[in-house]
């Protein structure tokens, strides 16, 4: 599923739709939404969760794009929804299907005169955890049913920081949430000077 929609980001979801998208989601993409949801965190962090990640009301997340952590609080909703399920006490929170647990070949084309031939260079250990994209699939089937658009598996950390600043929670607090390096880059990801553009049009035309 596209990273953006038609206006350049994920598709912001209101708890309504939360709601509906987490009732027609299988286990365990409801709980990995979840979870990137209430942590502001990236599906990839989400699926490479371990069981000892989560420890005294808190979930420390490996930030995949800055090679850094943070500390999430836990809060009550997701608190309910992990205690509505019986997770691994160790090791992998989504371990992946044994089917997809094989050693994937690698090869490149090499071209030799009018021909090409494929030589191959190494092996892929197989994926301990459950891949982004088979959340992704399921995502994909489950918006088509319920008939959202622009919606990604990028939507659940920006819905939720586009929830706090409405709510009037300061820049920087929502910053360390979501892991953002800089308000610049926050700041662009709630996408705030088109809000405010659109704001200030409002207000000079008396809309």
């Amino acid at each position: 599923m596209p990273k953006v929609s038609r206006r350049g980001q994920a598709e912001v979801l209101g708890q309504e739709q939360l709601a509906q998208l987490w009732a027609e989601l299988d286990y365990p993409h409801t709980l990995i939404t979840q979870l990137a949801y209430y942590t502001g965190s990236r599906i990839s962090e989400v699926c490479s969760l371990r069981a000892e990640d989560i420890r005294a009301g808190q979930i420390v997340i490996h930030q995949s794009k800055t090679d850094r952590t943070k500390t999430v609080v836990m809060v009550p909703p997701l608190e309910r929804a992990i205690g509505q399920v019986a997770l691994p006490k160790a090791g992998y929170l989504f371990p992946a299907a044994p089917w997809t647990n094989a050693t994937v070949k690698q090869y490149r084309i090499q071209r030799q005169g009018g021909s090409y031939r494929f030589e191959r260079v190494g092996e892929r250990p197989p994926r301990p955890h459950i891949s982004p994209r088979a959340v992704d699939k399921a995502l994909r089937r489950t918006c088509d049913l319920l008939g959202f658009e622009g919606v990604s598996t990028h939507t659940f950390r920006r819905s939720l920081a586009t929830h706090l600043y409405d709510a009037g929670v300061p820049l920087r607090q929502i910053m360390a949430i979501t892991g953002h390096a800089s308000l610049a880059s926050l700041t662009s990801y709630l996408n705030l000077e088109q809000r405010a553009a659109g704001d200030a049009l409002l207000l000079f035309f008396g809309g």
